[in-house]
């Protein structure tokens, strides 16, 4: 499934380090999929990406697209950051419970204002200038 690519133009929100392991996630963003990785063996699926399966420790591992659709689980506003993202607060982050049953974190898309807790959240790709990255939005919000 394709998500929606938000095109930015501010640098991405964080410092990202692609390496062996994480290059098939950022790869999938640019061809607008959010990737997870699957166990082949019980069948786990879990985020972020990593080389064995946090259940049973198995290694055969696939890569899977997710729908990005979720339930806001968390929130909190995040009023000074650290230099190190090259942007100054506020900036609402945000845990969601994905339909795949993956939860992560992540930022509301900027804009957007902010979202109730349990509400419908679908994941978005954003595109930087210096690449992709991806962020939450609430189901309501226009764009």
């Amino acid at each position: 499934m394709s998500l929606p690519v938000i095109k930015l133009t501010d640098k991405r929100p964080q410092p990202v380090e692609v390496t062996a392991v994480t290059r098939p996630f950022w790869d999938g963003l640019s061809s607008g999929q959010f990737l997870v990785i699957a166990c082949t063996q019980c069948e786990r699926i879990s985020f972020p990406p990593r080389v064995v399966c946090p259940r049973c420790l198995c290694r055969e591992l696939e890569w899977q697209p997710v729908s990005g659709r979720g339930i806001l689980y968390a929130l909190t506003t995040v009023h000074k950051t650290p230099p190190v993202y090259g942007f100054s607060g506020p900036v609402n982050v945000v845990i969601v419970d994905l339909e795949e049953g993956v939860r992560l974190l992540t930022q509301l898309l900027p804009g957007t204002g902010t979202a109730a807790l349990d509400s419908q959240i679908q994941l978005v790709i954003t595109e930087h200038p210096d690449g992709y990255h991806y962020a939450a939005r609430s189901v309501s919000s226009p764009g």
